[in-house]
């Protein structure tokens, strides 16, 4: 009880010496250099945000190419450098989720793809390719 009460009468001390929020600095001049925007900053800036927009996110698309056939395609974000080894988790829970709202009993595994491209900056992506059939009946293992 003592301690509480120690530590609240401290708390309420400190409370005291904080006379003002901190002013957050206004960084539009330096932004915008002078207010000139150059072609540089904007090319710098349209770069940036064609990394940023999904660079450490993965990506998972799929599409139906056949009856009971999906194509999945799963890409790991532009600036993400570690992690490899999840792409196939990515695959297989999406896989799942494809097969559970089909009212699938299981999926199986037709092709599996892995592979690096490099867009034309050459920064690569790891790309995972493959096509599951959605199985309506219990397989047979």
């Amino acid at each position: 009880m003592k301690q509480t009460l120690a530590l609240a009468m401290g708390a309420l001390l400190l409370n005291g010496c904080v006379s003002s929020i901190p002013r957050v600095p206004d960084l539009t001049q330096e932004l915008l250099l002078n207010n000139q925007l150059t072609t540089k900053t904007i090319v710098i800036g349209a770069i940036v945000l064609y990394y940023a927009k999904d660079g450490f996110v993965w990506e998972v698309e799929d599409r139906n190419i056949g009856e009971d056939l999906y194509r999945l395609t799963v890409k790991q974000g532009k600036l993400k450098t570690t992690g490899q080894g999840e792409a196939r988790l990515y695959f297989n829970r999406r896989a799942e989720e494809i097969a559970s709202s089909q009212q699938c009993k299981s999926f199986t595994t037709l092709e599996y793809n892995e592979s690096l491209i490099s867009d034309y900056f050459n920064v690569p992506q790891r790309v995972t390719e493959g096509v599951i059939r959605c199985e309506r009946t219990a397989a047979k293992r």
